[in-house]
């Protein structure tokens, strides 16, 4: 049987997992992250609370959910995922094994004091030079 060691220092978890996610999602429920599963479904994350490491290697998240569905702004290549989340209200911890992730993603910036006003202007820019691609795209379609 596997000893387990429970880790919640992002400088020791970074040593498992990549910088951003670490310093991201360590702590965080306030971001809006993304778990890309080997079933191909995407796991809306709000926060990690510890990594547990196993004398085997097997490494577990121990995470805080978000809710399902798709996330706000997401790009078309992502909106045909199926999203999970927190299965019922009020039901927000969660812990799964890191071999079954894919990738990890971020979906929105946790809100900080004083964020460039012109950072939120080039979003909503790109979310509108996007629509008109998109727009451009499928009416070239139907011609």
């Amino acid at each position: 049987m596997p000893s387990w060691t429970r880790l919640a220092d992002p400088a020791t978890d970074a040593a498992l997992l990549p910088a951003w996610f670490v310093e991201r999602m360590l702590g965080s429920d306030q971001g809006s992250f993304g778990l890309l599963l080997t079933t191909g479904d995407v796991l809306r994350v709000a926060g990690l609370r510890a990594v547990h490491l196993s004398s085997d290697g097997t490494i577990l998240l121990d995470l805080t959910l978000d809710h399902a569905g798709v996330p706000a702004m997401a790009d078309t290549a992502w909106q045909s995922k199926h999203y999970l989340g927190a299965p019922v209200p009020g039901a927000v911890q969660a812990t799964v094994n890191l071999a079954q992730v894919v990738c990890a993603v971020e979906f929105q910036r946790s809100q900080t004091v004083g964020r460039p006003q012109e950072e939120e202007a080039m979003s909503a820019t790109v979310v509108e030079l996007r629509q008109a691609a998109e727009d451009a795209t499928e009416r070239q379609s139907v011609a």
